[in-house]
């Protein structure tokens, strides 16, 4: 995966707290010098965008993506949405596509999905919601 760069896709908000959840999250997994570099993009709202953001790696030189959404489940924007702007055919999870004249392997990821990891961090948020109240008892 050296060659190969991941796109991390948030959905976008109005909210300024929603972009900078997602470049943390770019941030944290470029630390792990798994991928080439990492990047990230919105869906809607945000900048920048999947197209501005494909188009500033292709400027890089990069020809391999590894588009993540980061979404909890599939929905319109994972299933057709997302896969229309990288270029990919509908129901198609990886090819090569034309961007800007310029050929990019293009590689798409599920959505996070289930994960017992998330029921784990779903436990302690509920524990710490108790913690923190003076309402609820412990």
């Amino acid at each position: 995966m050296e060659d190969a760069v991941a796109l991390l896709i948030g959905h976008g908000s109005k909210l300024e707290i929603q972009k900078k959840m997602i470049e943390r999250l770019a941030e944290s997994v470029k630390s792990r010098r798994i991928f080439a570099d990492v990047f990230y993009a919105f869906m809607n709202v945000n900048r920048p965008t999947i197209r501005e953001a494909m188009a500033d790696i292709v400027s890089r030189g990069y020809r391999k993506v590894i588009a993540i959404p980061v979404f909890l489940s599939d929905g319109v924007h994972t299933t057709e949405d997302i896969p229309k702007e990288l270029g990919l055919e509908n129901g198609q999870r990886e090819g090569v596509v034309d961007f800007n004249g310029v050929k990019v392997r293009v590689l798409y990821a599920r959505t996070i999905g289930y994960d017992e990891r998330i029921a784990d961090i779903l436990v302690e948020r509920g524990k710490e919601a108790v913690e923190n109240s003076k309402e609820f008892t412990r």
